[in-house]
């Protein structure tokens, strides 16, 4: 006796009509459910908050004297009297040093300058003065700090480079290939 269950036994019309209306019916639930969930899955999660530089509550002052080229460029920083906070000196001394010195008129005379920073705490505002202290007296074909800093570094990095590149020595084959006797 053969049992034959009434849903395996179709017309080929049949059986092709009910995957396609199966997954009409199918499309239409994943539509509707997206539109109701939250669109939290699409958007980007909330990036983290930087951290915030408490700024100084006492006014702060800095000097730095410094030579510069023909250029106008800071050749040399001679002397720094510091303030009392550290990294006001530190953002003091690099932005000294990669000063540029120029007349109104955009003439550089090289020299001996005087560069005063001074923080004001109600501003939260750096003020930036410049004064030549005595013209003259430095070499003027001097490269300047930041010239000098990235011929170091480019030169570090070609070493760094060529360093990778050469092949690694390895032992002779005869050492390698013949055991040395114990001792």
């Amino acid at each position: 006796m053969r049992i034959v269950r009434r849903g395996v036994c179709s017309s080929l019309k049949e059986l092709i009509a009910r995957p396609v209306a199966l997954r009409a019916v199918a499309f239409a639930a994943i539509v509707l459910a997206a539109s109701y969930l939250p669109a939290r899955a699409q958007t980007a999660p909330a990036p983290h908050p930087s951290a915030t530089i408490a700024q100084p509550k006492i006014p702060l002052h800095a000097e730095l004297f410094v030579d510069t080229n023909k250029l106008g460029q800071v050749s040399h920083i001679v002397s720094i009297k510091p303030s009392k906070d550290r990294g006001f000196n530190t953002q003091a001394y690099g932005n000294a040093a990669q000063a540029f010195i120029r007349t109104p008129s955009g003439d550089a005379v090289a020299g001996l300058y005087r560069l005063t920073y001074d923080y004001d705490p109600a501003t939260q505002k750096v003020r930036r003065t410049v004064e030549l202290v005595k013209a003259g007296g430095v070499d003027p074909d001097a490269p300047g700090i930041v010239t000098m800093l990235q011929k170091n570094l480019d030169a570090a990095q070609k070493q760094h480079q060529a360093q990778a590149q050469a092949p690694t020595k390895l032992p002779d084959f005869d050492k390698i290939a013949q055991p040395t006797p114990p001792h």
